[in-house]
Protein backbone atom coordinates (compact mmCIF):
# COMPACT_ATOMS: atom_id res chain seq x y z
CA UNK A 1 0.00 0.00 0.00
CA UNK A 2 2.53 2.39 1.36
CA UNK A 3 4.39 2.24 -2.32
CA UNK A 4 0.99 2.83 -4.16
CA UNK A 5 1.03 5.58 -2.08
CA UNK A 6 3.98 6.80 -3.21
CA UNK A 7 3.43 6.34 -6.74
CA UNK A 8 0.44 8.60 -6.84
CA UNK A 9 1.75 10.94 -5.33
CA UNK A 10 4.13 11.43 -8.12
CA UNK A 11 1.79 10.64 -10.97
CA UNK A 12 -1.52 12.59 -9.46
CA UNK A 13 0.63 15.86 -9.73
CA UNK A 14 1.84 15.54 -12.99
CA UNK A 15 -1.31 14.63 -14.70
CA UNK A 16 -2.53 17.65 -12.86
CA UNK A 17 0.38 20.02 -13.84
CA UNK A 18 -0.42 18.84 -17.38
CA UNK A 19 -4.26 19.76 -17.38
CA UNK A 20 -3.25 23.06 -15.56
CA UNK A 21 -0.58 23.93 -18.57
CA UNK A 22 -3.11 23.32 -20.82
CA UNK A 23 -2.93 22.12 -24.78
CA UNK A 24 0.93 21.52 -24.81
CA UNK A 25 0.92 19.78 -21.19
CA UNK A 26 -2.13 17.42 -22.48
CA UNK A 27 -0.36 16.75 -25.65
CA UNK A 28 2.50 15.71 -24.27
CA UNK A 29 0.83 13.60 -21.66
CA UNK A 30 -1.16 11.80 -24.08
CA UNK A 31 1.75 11.48 -26.65
CA UNK A 32 3.94 9.90 -24.00
CA UNK A 33 1.25 7.50 -22.23
CA UNK A 34 0.49 6.46 -26.24
CA UNK A 35 3.81 5.54 -26.49
CA UNK A 36 4.39 3.58 -23.35
CA UNK A 37 0.86 1.74 -23.74
CA UNK A 38 2.31 0.69 -27.38
CA UNK A 39 4.94 -0.88 -26.01
CA UNK A 40 3.25 -2.51 -22.98
CA UNK A 41 0.89 -3.70 -26.01
CA UNK A 42 3.85 -5.27 -27.61
CA UNK A 43 5.09 -6.77 -24.93
CA UNK A 44 1.50 -8.68 -23.97
CA UNK A 45 1.24 -9.89 -27.21
CA UNK A 46 4.53 -11.74 -27.36
CA UNK A 47 5.44 -12.13 -23.61
CA UNK A 48 9.23 -12.23 -22.99
CA UNK A 49 9.72 -10.90 -25.96
CA UNK A 50 12.39 -8.28 -26.96
CA UNK A 51 12.25 -4.94 -28.94
CA UNK A 52 12.94 -5.46 -32.86
CA UNK A 53 13.03 -3.67 -36.20
CA UNK A 54 9.70 -5.22 -37.75
CA UNK A 55 6.69 -3.71 -39.49
CA UNK A 56 4.73 -5.27 -36.30
CA UNK A 57 6.83 -3.83 -33.59
CA UNK A 58 7.07 -0.47 -34.90
CA UNK A 59 3.68 -0.12 -35.98
CA UNK A 60 2.09 -1.41 -32.93
CA UNK A 61 4.38 0.24 -30.06
CA UNK A 62 3.85 3.73 -32.88
CA UNK A 63 -0.37 3.13 -33.16
CA UNK A 64 -1.54 4.49 -30.12
CA UNK A 65 1.14 7.37 -30.02
CA UNK A 66 0.68 8.53 -34.03
CA UNK A 67 -3.17 8.29 -33.27
CA UNK A 68 -2.72 10.93 -30.07
CA UNK A 69 -0.28 13.19 -31.99
CA UNK A 70 -2.55 13.41 -35.14
CA UNK A 71 -5.63 14.37 -33.07
CA UNK A 72 -3.73 17.24 -31.19
CA UNK A 73 -2.54 18.38 -34.38
CA UNK A 74 -5.52 18.79 -36.03
CA UNK A 75 -6.89 20.29 -32.93
CA UNK A 76 -4.43 23.39 -32.44
CA UNK A 77 -4.29 23.78 -36.69
CA UNK A 78 -8.50 23.88 -36.29
CA UNK A 79 -8.54 20.62 -38.90
CA UNK A 80 -11.04 18.80 -37.50
CA UNK A 81 -14.89 19.77 -35.59
CA UNK A 82 -16.80 17.56 -33.89
CA UNK A 83 -18.90 17.15 -37.43
CA UNK A 84 -15.47 15.79 -39.05
CA UNK A 85 -14.61 13.39 -36.32
CA UNK A 86 -16.50 10.76 -36.82
CA UNK A 87 -15.38 10.23 -40.40
CA UNK A 88 -11.72 10.78 -39.43
CA UNK A 89 -11.60 8.72 -36.35
CA UNK A 90 -13.01 5.42 -39.01
CA UNK A 91 -10.26 6.55 -41.42
CA UNK A 92 -7.73 6.03 -38.99
CA UNK A 93 -8.89 3.08 -37.51
CA UNK A 94 -9.04 1.35 -40.38
CA UNK A 95 -5.88 2.69 -41.37
CA UNK A 96 -4.24 0.77 -38.01
CA UNK A 97 -6.11 -2.61 -39.26
CA UNK A 98 -4.82 -2.20 -42.50
CA UNK A 99 -1.10 -1.41 -41.04
CA UNK A 100 -1.50 -4.32 -38.80
CA UNK A 101 -2.55 -6.64 -41.75
CA UNK A 102 0.53 -5.46 -44.04
CA UNK A 103 2.80 -6.38 -40.72
CA UNK A 104 1.42 -9.99 -40.10
CA UNK A 105 1.05 -11.13 -43.90
CA UNK A 106 3.73 -14.12 -43.38
CA UNK A 107 2.27 -15.13 -40.05
CA UNK A 108 1.71 -18.47 -38.74
CA UNK A 109 -0.60 -20.31 -37.13
CA UNK A 110 0.49 -19.46 -33.31
CA UNK A 111 0.10 -15.65 -34.24
CA UNK A 112 -3.64 -16.10 -34.87
CA UNK A 113 -4.80 -14.20 -31.80
CA UNK A 114 -2.53 -11.17 -32.78
CA UNK A 115 -6.00 -9.14 -33.85
CA UNK A 116 -6.96 -9.42 -30.38
CA UNK A 117 -4.43 -6.63 -29.57
CA UNK A 118 -4.08 -4.98 -32.94
CA UNK A 119 -7.89 -3.93 -31.93
CA UNK A 120 -6.80 -3.04 -28.55
CA UNK A 121 -3.88 -1.05 -29.83
CA UNK A 122 -6.70 1.16 -31.90
CA UNK A 123 -8.48 1.63 -29.06
CA UNK A 124 -6.33 2.44 -27.03
CA UNK A 125 -5.24 5.18 -29.87
CA UNK A 126 -8.09 6.35 -30.47
CA UNK A 127 -9.40 7.24 -26.96
CA UNK A 128 -6.57 8.72 -25.91
CA UNK A 129 -6.70 11.16 -28.63
CA UNK A 130 -9.70 12.71 -27.61
CA UNK A 131 -7.85 13.88 -24.25
CA UNK A 132 -6.39 16.89 -26.73
CA UNK A 133 -9.36 17.37 -28.13
CA UNK A 134 -11.45 17.33 -24.95
CA UNK A 135 -9.12 20.49 -23.03
CA UNK A 136 -9.33 22.26 -26.59
CA UNK A 137 -12.79 22.95 -25.88
CA UNK A 138 -13.94 25.85 -24.03
CA UNK A 139 -14.03 25.17 -20.59
CA UNK A 140 -11.68 22.22 -21.68
CA UNK A 141 -10.10 21.98 -18.17
CA UNK A 142 -12.62 21.57 -16.46
CA UNK A 143 -13.91 18.85 -18.72
CA UNK A 144 -11.10 16.80 -18.27
CA UNK A 145 -11.22 17.01 -15.00
CA UNK A 146 -14.80 16.11 -15.00
CA UNK A 147 -13.60 12.62 -16.92
CA UNK A 148 -10.88 12.16 -14.58
CA UNK A 149 -11.98 13.00 -11.27
CA UNK A 150 -15.50 11.30 -11.41
CA UNK A 151 -13.67 8.41 -13.35
CA UNK A 152 -11.75 8.16 -9.45
CA UNK A 153 -14.71 8.26 -7.90
CA UNK A 154 -16.65 5.58 -9.69
CA UNK A 155 -13.82 2.88 -9.49
CA UNK A 156 -13.25 3.72 -5.43
CA UNK A 157 -16.95 3.34 -4.97
CA UNK A 158 -16.74 0.15 -7.09
CA UNK A 159 -14.01 -1.20 -5.36
CA UNK A 160 -14.60 -0.42 -1.54
CA UNK A 161 -18.69 -1.88 -2.10
CA UNK A 162 -17.32 -5.08 -4.35
CA UNK A 163 -14.87 -5.63 -1.31
CA UNK A 164 -16.89 -5.50 1.54
CA UNK A 165 -20.49 -6.17 0.43
CA UNK A 166 -20.02 -7.76 -2.90
CA UNK A 167 -21.72 -11.03 -3.13
CA UNK A 168 -22.55 -11.46 -7.48
CA UNK A 169 -19.68 -11.76 -9.74
CA UNK A 170 -19.68 -9.44 -12.70
CA UNK A 171 -17.54 -11.21 -15.13
CA UNK A 172 -16.19 -14.36 -12.91
CA UNK A 173 -14.28 -15.61 -15.98
CA UNK A 174 -12.73 -12.15 -16.93
CA UNK A 175 -12.33 -10.38 -13.36
CA UNK A 176 -13.01 -12.15 -10.37
CA UNK A 177 -12.89 -9.53 -7.78
CA UNK A 178 -15.82 -7.25 -9.72
CA UNK A 179 -19.15 -7.42 -8.45
CA UNK A 180 -22.53 -6.03 -9.63
CA UNK A 181 -22.94 -4.69 -5.84
CA UNK A 182 -19.67 -2.77 -6.51
CA UNK A 183 -20.23 -1.85 -10.53
CA UNK A 184 -24.45 -0.43 -8.77
CA UNK A 185 -22.55 1.60 -6.91
CA UNK A 186 -20.03 2.60 -8.81
CA UNK A 187 -22.79 3.88 -11.34
CA UNK A 188 -24.37 6.11 -8.06
CA UNK A 189 -20.97 7.45 -7.04
CA UNK A 190 -20.92 8.46 -10.88
CA UNK A 191 -24.25 10.09 -11.02
CA UNK A 192 -23.46 12.05 -7.69
CA UNK A 193 -19.93 12.97 -8.61
CA UNK A 194 -20.63 14.27 -12.07
CA UNK A 195 -23.60 16.69 -10.60
CA UNK A 196 -21.28 17.39 -7.79
CA UNK A 197 -18.14 18.31 -10.19
CA UNK A 198 -20.23 20.13 -12.50
CA UNK A 199 -21.72 22.40 -10.31
CA UNK A 200 -18.28 23.46 -8.48
CA UNK A 201 -16.27 23.80 -11.50
CA UNK A 202 -19.09 25.79 -13.30
CA UNK A 203 -19.76 23.49 -16.54
CA UNK A 204 -22.99 24.73 -17.53
CA UNK A 205 -24.76 20.87 -18.18
CA UNK A 206 -28.09 20.76 -16.80
CA UNK A 207 -28.70 18.84 -14.03
CA UNK A 208 -29.87 15.83 -15.90
CA UNK A 209 -27.46 16.21 -18.37
CA UNK A 210 -24.51 15.66 -15.89
CA UNK A 211 -26.59 12.94 -14.35
CA UNK A 212 -27.29 10.94 -17.55
CA UNK A 213 -22.88 11.88 -17.64
CA UNK A 214 -22.13 10.09 -14.56
CA UNK A 215 -23.74 7.06 -15.08
CA UNK A 216 -22.58 6.90 -18.78
CA UNK A 217 -18.97 7.45 -16.94
CA UNK A 218 -19.72 4.79 -14.86
CA UNK A 219 -20.44 2.33 -17.16
CA UNK A 220 -17.76 2.82 -19.82
CA UNK A 221 -15.58 2.72 -17.18
CA UNK A 222 -16.51 -0.50 -15.90
CA UNK A 223 -16.53 -1.86 -19.34
CA UNK A 224 -12.88 -0.04 -19.94
CA UNK A 225 -11.61 -2.02 -17.30
CA UNK A 226 -13.61 -5.51 -18.10
CA UNK A 227 -11.70 -4.98 -21.54
CA UNK A 228 -8.12 -4.05 -20.41
CA UNK A 229 -8.72 -6.92 -17.81
CA UNK A 230 -9.71 -9.55 -20.73
CA UNK A 231 -6.53 -8.61 -23.07
CA UNK A 232 -4.56 -9.50 -20.00
CA UNK A 233 -6.18 -13.11 -19.67
CA UNK A 234 -5.77 -13.21 -23.25
CA UNK A 235 -1.80 -12.55 -22.85
CA UNK A 236 -1.68 -14.54 -19.74
CA UNK A 237 0.03 -11.78 -17.72
CA UNK A 238 -1.54 -10.21 -14.18
CA UNK A 239 -0.25 -6.81 -14.95
CA UNK A 240 -0.03 -4.84 -18.40
CA UNK A 241 3.74 -3.83 -17.44
CA UNK A 242 6.19 -2.40 -14.53
CA UNK A 243 6.13 1.15 -14.92
CA UNK A 244 4.28 2.13 -11.61
CA UNK A 245 5.32 0.53 -8.74
CA UNK A 246 2.65 -1.00 -6.86
CA UNK A 247 -0.26 -0.52 -9.69
CA UNK A 248 1.47 -2.43 -12.64
CA UNK A 249 1.79 -0.88 -15.91
CA UNK A 250 0.27 2.30 -17.26
CA UNK A 251 -2.92 0.80 -19.37
CA UNK A 252 -3.22 -0.65 -15.43
CA UNK A 253 -4.34 3.07 -14.46
CA UNK A 254 -5.66 4.54 -17.95
CA UNK A 255 -8.28 1.35 -18.29
CA UNK A 256 -11.16 2.55 -16.83
CA UNK A 257 -10.15 6.68 -17.83
CA UNK A 258 -9.34 6.78 -21.60
CA UNK A 259 -12.54 5.72 -23.02
CA UNK A 260 -14.23 8.40 -20.12
CA UNK A 261 -12.37 11.30 -22.47
CA UNK A 262 -14.39 10.28 -25.29
CA UNK A 263 -17.73 10.29 -23.59
CA UNK A 264 -17.38 13.21 -22.03
CA UNK A 265 -15.93 15.13 -25.39
CA UNK A 266 -19.06 13.66 -27.12
CA UNK A 267 -21.02 14.92 -24.39
CA UNK A 268 -19.53 18.32 -24.25
CA UNK A 269 -19.75 18.37 -28.28
CA UNK A 270 -23.57 17.46 -28.35
CA UNK A 271 -24.42 19.60 -25.57
CA UNK A 272 -22.41 22.97 -26.88
CA UNK A 273 -21.06 23.12 -23.77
Amino acid sequence: MRIRIMSASVGIPLVFLAIWVGFPGVVVLATVAGLIAGVEIHLMMRPGSHYSGSVRTVSIVMGPTVLAAISSWMARNDRISGEQLPVTLVVIFTLALLLRGIGTLRRTSSRSRDWVFWVFAAYVGLTLAHAPLLVGLDSGRELILMAIVTTFFIDTAAMLVGAYAGRSRLAPTISPKKSWEGAIAGVVAGILAAIAIDAALDISFTTFTAATLGGLLAVTAILGDLYESWIKRRAGVKDSGKLIPGHGGILDRLDSVIPCLMVVYWTAVWSAT
